[in-house]
């Protein structure tokens, strides 16, 4: 799995690269991760990092707190995905598995009891908690295919697992507006 930590760098900085026939710059020394790894530059401008660094905008309904305690999750979460997605596409299956086994065991935030105010459960919306479930759930299916060695199952499993993402980074930048895909 070691050699998925370096594409997994790259094939981000492609995947979030302007269109542009000018070709990238190459990372500088400062560009790494907090494990070390090179991060690709993707030729973006002190202007155009945030719109190029694969997060999520700021969401203006959540208290700045709030977002805080949920940035460390929501980036170790991200990197495990990418990691992933890489494992899919190359038809790892034992790392497949591994990472998928991570995303499921990744701690859940409890939803949050009567009455509560006053935590980051009960500033989250009620679907947020269907979906933290139904991610964990698809992780498991996709382990499950990769323990099989079936690539049909893998990338079925897969999709559904990121359906599961996009629609709670929906529901984490506008509560009020729920994304659904058919069949839902």
């Amino acid at each position: 799995m070691q050699r998925l930590a370096y594409l997994v760098p790259a094939l981000f900085g492609l995947a979030c690269a302007p269109a542009s026939s000018k070709p990238a710059e190459a990372p500088s020394a400062a560009s790494t991760t907090n494990s070390g790894a090179p991060v690709a530059a993707a030729g973006a401008t002190a202007g155009s990092a945030a719109e190029n660094s694969g997060s999520l905008p700021r969401p203006n309904w959540l208290p700045s707190e709030a977002r805080e305690m949920l940035s460390a999750r929501m980036d170790r979460h991200g990197e495990v995905m990418m990691m992933l997605l890489v494992s899919v596409m190359t038809l790892q299956h034992s790392d497949t598995e591994l990472l998928a086994e991570q995303v499921a065991a990744e701690p859940r935030l409890g939803r949050p009891g009567p009455g509560e105010k006053g935590t980051i459960s009960a500033l989250l919306p009620p679907r947020f908690f269907t979906l933290q479930d139904q991610l964990v759930d698809r992780a498991h299916a996709v382990a499950d295919a990769a323990r099989a060695n079936d690539n049909t199952r893998i990338v079925r499993a897969y999709g559904q697992l990121a359906e599961s993402c996009v629609s709670c980074h929906s529901v984490y930048l506008q509560p009020d507006n729920v994304f659904d895909l058919p069949g839902d």
